[in-house]
């Protein structure tokens, strides 16, 4: 275990794209900074930034990093070493913190996302599933980014203060068939959620 969890300097979204640039690594922006790509604009502060991939895919994006940043397993409030490369992550390992080898501050959270075949598979209930392709939108830059309905849907079962400014800002915006997608999502997964009313 690493002592004292330490300080967030995160990256923007565009150091984030020049570090992610040139990998076969299937990415996506998430978290609270995804909603702002999709709203076109800056909605609030945020204390780190997310890139979601394949978690069978982590192997080529931890090579692909090697010489770029430091990894650390996030789990449980406290932070672990990697194991060698020859040993997998256990399946339990689901969220990594990554910093610059000479930095003491964290700059992106990486977060390992089952995936079978071109489906996405929500990790807290596998019976929600959704093509890739409806998962992972792009900016007009190609920048790929998560579905706004699909980040929510990780933001429902515990909604904190900045996750009801991401609800209250995203969902003047949600399509129709992604508003109703994502009702039927929390009421399967977080029936409990105070969201389910709400859509």
């Amino acid at each position: 275990m690493i002592p004292g969890l330490g300080d967030w300097d995160p990256f923007n979204i565009a150091t984030v794209g020049e570090l992610m640039a040139g990998t076969d690594v299937s990415w996506w922006l998430s978290g609270g900074c995804a909603l702002d790509v999709f709203l076109g604009r800056v909605t609030r502060r945020h204390g780190d930034i997310d890139v979601s991939v394949r978690r069978s895919e982590w192997p080529l994006l931890r090579r692909h990093l090697a010489d770029r940043l430091e990894v650390f397993i996030a789990r449980d409030g406290a932070l672990y070493p990697l194991p060698s490369r020859n040993v997998p992550l256990n399946d339990e390992v689901h969220n990594l913190w990554a910093r610059e080898p000479d930095g003491d501050a964290w700059r992106v959270q990486l977060n390992l996302e089952p995936c079978d075949g071109s489906e996405w598979v929500f990790r807290r209930d596998s019976r929600i599933r959704r093509p890739i392709a409806e998962v992972v939108s792009h900016r007009d830059d190609g920048l790929p980014f998560v579905n706004p309905a699909v980040q929510l849907l990780w933001k429902a079962r515990d909604a904190q203060p900045k996750d009801e400014i991401d609800f209250a800002n995203v969902m003047p915006h949600l399509a129709a068939a992604e508003r109703a997608w994502l009702s039927a999502a929390i009421t399967l997964a977080h029936p409990d959620s105070p969201w389910r009313d709400r859509l």
